[in-house]
């Protein structure tokens, strides 16, 4: 038995995280954490809807059926893994051998089910067999999204989409000068941080636009409620990828900000050396 601690004596004295400062090392793993609650959902909405969007060198294809099961089992070996650095790092009765091995053994897990993937996409083997999934029309995966798609509406107009773009753009060229040329590492963590928030507000928009669009919001299309009762674990699954793009953005987008506010200045500038 064990607890969480901040840090466990499993730790890897040798690895980077070890070797940086407490705040340096809470952030790491709250950004480890959003990872593996990530692919955690990534997988679980692939058993739910059925359906999953992978990015091939040819562009997003839909899996299903056997290869969508492949890519989800891959996607929870790799949050296993990830999430082992945790109990490594944080639960006090953890033990340093076993977690190496535990992770050796999701990473090749991880290498197989998606090198397995790749040649099923190419082969046009997405969407065969057929595989309907657990419950492709539910939407307890999308909380809180209906109860606030309509709030969040404005931000997927093109109004508020055309001054994302420039403005998401003008912070990462930012992070990019303050961590290239003027050396200063509060400010690159604090625009990168922004450009994340930018990129969340976007799919944000997109999101609520899409499920509402599939669910009689006015002056839409016909074609996307017909594709929502056509085929609901299709169409839940991009809708999902979209949701999910959001929240993942905002919350690394505030553990960024947040880093550039309270990791204090001798850390900073170690980064900077680094840089």
């Amino acid at each position: 038995m064990g607890q969480w601690v901040a840090k466990s004596a499993a730790a890897d004295p040798g690895a980077a995280w070890t070797n940086t400062s407490a705040e340096q090392q809470f952030f790491n793993s709250v950004l480890l954490g959003v990872t593996v609650a990530v692919l955690l959902a990534y997988a679980l909405s692939t058993v739910v809807f059925g359906y999953v969007p992978v990015l091939l060198p040819d562009g997003f294809v839909t899996l299903q059926g056997i290869p969508a099961r492949i890519m989800a089992t891959g996607s929870l070996a790799l949050a296993m893994g990830w999430g082992s650095h945790l109990v490594q790092r944080h639960w006090s009765g953890a033990s340093a051998v076993n977690c190496s091995s535990f992770r050796r053994w999701c990473y090749i897990a991880t290498i197989l089910c998606w090198g397995a993937v790749l040649p099923a996409g190419e082969l046009n083997l997405a969407t065969s067999p057929r595989w309907a999934g657990l419950a492709p029309s539910s939407e307890a995966l999308f909380w809180p999204l209906p109860r606030v798609w309509r709030e969040l509406l404005p931000l997927g107009s093109s109004r508020v989409t055309g001054s994302l773009f420039p403005a998401g753009a003008a912070a990462f060229a930012l992070a990019l000068l303050f961590v290239k040329v003027i050396k200063w590492p509060r400010g690159f963590l604090f625009c990168v941080g922004v450009t994340f928030c930018v990129v969340g507000f976007y799919f944000l928009g997109e999101a609520a636009f899409e499920y509402g669009a599939a669910r009689g919001l006015q002056g839409v299309m016909p074609d996307f409620p017909r594709e929502w009762k056509a085929n609901p674990g299709h169409y839940n699954a991009w809708n999902f990828l979209s949701w999910l793009t959001a929240l993942t953005s905002l919350a690394y987008g505030a553990v960024f900000m947040s880093c550039s506010f309270i990791i204090q200045a001798d850390a900073l500038d170690a980064i900077a050396a680094r840089s």
